[in-house]
């Protein structure tokens, strides 16, 4: 109880420092920074990744898994003057300051096994799992302070990633996806989401994307639209979470409306921060709106992991 009123403290006195400095990024780096390639399995099927560390730390450090979105991967998204992506640049911000990470590309995305028409939201919950699962081999790591970031798909994989394993400490979710018909119904179209339900279990569907192009995937994917609800899925989780969405996100709308169910139905500490940007914080744009939620991230993670 005691411990529980002292992070319930710390986290308001955290609340009140990030509106008072509006995430001004003015941390200085500490730590040499490492990267190494690594893999693990998932159903005889192999996924890349890659661990970044703060080398100078003493005793196990704790880690936060980096979840990419849809038709992502785990180094796209180039932040505008710089040749980093938005998940490389954190990991290595969040190394400077003793946090190591993990990032990784989901089955059937960038360099893991697998073909991208049979991604599922279980499959990539169960990805993540096995992610942490990975974690806890490793001696220089703690696997008791888990921190999860996921950007809009991977932010509903966060969510209820959170819900159904307990080594997940703290989380933290970047326009994440709140509701996945509306979501996807916008993004693939509401003929796509209606030919998929009439249509065979195997069947690959054909859909346009919003911001250009086509996609292939499998009804089942589809199907899960209307199974998997990662605001009800937070209501089991009780950790501290962060939920970030911007004011301008054309994907995951009405905002705050959205993001706030998340706060709404989470029982635990918990903090929504609107950012007057778009849905991945117009980073191909400008830098400082990334940044800005790059170190209100890790301020976060530094008092709850």
């Amino acid at each position: 109880m005691k411990k529980q009123s002292l992070l319930s403290a710390l986290l308001i006195m955290l609340m009140i420092s990030l509106s008072i400095s509006c995430f001004a990024t003015s941390i200085d780096s500490n730590h040499i920074v490492t990267e190494s390639e690594v893999h693990f399995f998932v159903e005889g099927e192999r996924i890349n990744g890659i661990l970044t560390r703060p080398e100078s730390s003493e005793g196990p450090v704790p880690v936060v898994v980096l979840l990419h979105g849809f038709l992502g991967h785990m180094d796209d998204l180039t932040v505008y003057g710089s040749e980093e992506s938005l998940y490389r640049m954190t990991a290595r911000l969040f190394a400077e300051k003793g946090l190591a990470s993990l990032r990784f590309d989901f089955r059937g995305s960038g360099t893991s096994d697998g073909e991208w028409k049979d991604t599922t939201f279980t499959k990539q919950i169960s990805d993540a799992i096995s992610s942490i699962d990975f974690l806890s081999l490793a001696e220089d790591l703690d696997s008791r302070r888990v921190g999860v970031v996921g950007l809009s798909q991977g932010g509903l994989v966060a969510a209820c990633l959170a819900a159904c394993d307990s080594r997940v400490k703290s989380v933290a979710l970047w326009s994440a996806v709140a509701i996945p018909v509306h979501t996807y119904s916008a993004l693939l179209g509401k003929d796509s989401v209606d030919r998929a339900i009439e249509a065979d279990p195997l069947e690959e569907i054909t859909a346009e994307i919003s911001w250009g192009g086509t996609t292939v995937l499998r009804k089942e994917f589809f199907d899960e639209l209307f199974l998997i609800d990662p605001v009800a899925e937070i209501v089991s989780y009780d950790g501290p979470l962060l939920v970030v969405s911007g004011s301008k996100d054309d994907l995951v709308f009405p905002q705050p409306e959205v993001s706030n169910l998340f706060t709404m139905y989470h029982k635990g500490v918990d903090r929504l921060l609107q950012q007057d940007s778009g849905h991945i914080f117009d980073l191909f744009e400008r830098q400082d709106k990334v940044l800005e939620i790059i170190d209100a991230t890790l301020e976060w993670f530094l008092i709850t992991l």
